[in-house]
């Protein structure tokens, strides 16, 4: 069947704003949904393994904790035939060869979704995880470098560094951003503060960490959630955390240089209809039979009633749920049978978990007792 139509181009794509840490050169859609990522062979390796895995397998369950695989594009023209990407369908998707012009390493890219897509003001941070920052086939001049790396930062002793964040303040567009740098310098007893930075309390004063990025003054005054939000938050991440070190102490891998996404909304209005609309999260420990729903009124105080059951009704529109928690970056990640689970890896994720506890406990004392 001839085609003598031109092929649809590809929509163009910007880069990747909200990108906390990794290389740069990711790009997203115009509409933010789907993210274009420079892979090497062994990440898409990785995706389409897991994507192909059956039931059964164990790799399986690593699907509802990376972002959702579309397929891989060759950027070398137009795209051959755009609806794999508009229909969601898995696999290679193909691009007419135009011109020849660029570098073979710059051809393959990852079709994925924006885990952040949806998100009002997405507080976004990037955690590298492992006590092992070096792939086996590294060069013995690298290999000693990451050694060195993990040694001097966070990593080699709790298997987590703090890559980048960034975090939003209610009543301001902009995001507080903190860099690399900042996970590059903090001590194991400086993580909790770290973690603080990154869950911080709207009505607590917000610390400055060193070489933050330059943000006006009005737009830092008064970052995070209301406690009530935010322990939801933290309870949901602390159990996801725990169901993906299970799911990841049956999987023989080795994850190098590969993260944990967190992600959670940070505008008032928008995390309270996350949490009312969902199932599970609208809850705390110590009121687990009881459903919420949380307003924010003109005050910005936090108004707490019963949901009555006609209250629960269709969203008109897509909508992030209040947060979320991802394994991304697997550039040099081996799955190799005999191995035994990443130690390093699961290190790191007990870290976070004993972090995200902290932080709750100490959210939890600013609740307001049940009269």
């Amino acid at each position: 069947m001839s085609n003598s139509s031109p092929s649809p181009t590809l929509a163009a794509t910007y880069p990747f704003a909200a990108q906390v840490g990794g290389h740069a050169g990711v790009q997203a859609t115009e509409d933010n949904s789907l993210l274009l990522k420079p892979a090497l062979p062994r990440e898409i390796d990785f995706y389409q393994r897991i994507t192909a895995a059956s039931d059964s397998d164990e790799l399986s369950k690593l699907r509802n904790w990376i972002p959702k695989f579309l397929g891989v594009l060759k950027l070398e023209g137009q795209l051959k035939d755009s609806s794999a990407v508009e229909n969601g369908g898995v696999g290679n998707v193909e691009v007419v060869p135009v011109h020849g012009n660029m570098a073979p390493e710059d051809k393959e890219h990852l079709v994925l979704e924006n885990i952040a897509y949806g998100f009002v003001k997405p507080c976004i941070l990037d955690v590298k995880l492992g006590t092992v920052l070096y792939d086996n086939g590294a060069s013995p001049e690298k290999q000693a470098r990451m050694i060195k790396a993990a040694q001097n930062t966070t990593s080699g002793e709790t298997g987590v560094r703090l890559t980048g964040f960034q975090v939003y303040s209610n009543d301001s567009p902009k995001p507080i951003l903190t860099p690399k740098s900042y996970g590059k310098s903090i001590k194991k007893e400086q993580l909790p503060d770290g973690i603080e930075l990154f869950f911080p309390v709207s009505s607590a004063p917000y610390p400055t960490p060193p070489n933050p990025i330059e943000t006006p003054e009005s737009d830092v005054s008064n970052p995070g959630l209301p406690p009530i939000l935010l322990h939801c938050v933290l309870t949901t991440l602390q159990t996801d955390l725990e169901e993906l070190k299970a799911i990841m102490s049956n999987i023989e891998m080795r994850m190098v240089g590969g993260s944990a996404l967190i992600v959670y909304e940070g505008d008032w209005e928008r995390a309270s209809k996350a949490l009312s609309t969902s199932s599970g999260t609208a809850t705390t420990e110590e009121d687990e039979d009881d459903e919420v729903e949380v307003e924010i009124d003109e005050n910005g105080q936090i108004v707490l009633e019963s949901i009555p059951d006609e209250a629960i009704e269709e969203e008109e529109e897509p909508q992030a749920p209040l947060c979320s928690l991802s394994l991304i970056d697997f550039a040099h990640t081996r799955l190799i049978d005999g191995a035994g689970p990443d130690e390093g890896v699961l290190k790191g994720i007990q870290t976070m978990i004993d972090l995200i506890r902290q932080r709750k406990d100490k959210i939890t004392a600013m609740l307001p007792s049940e009269g």
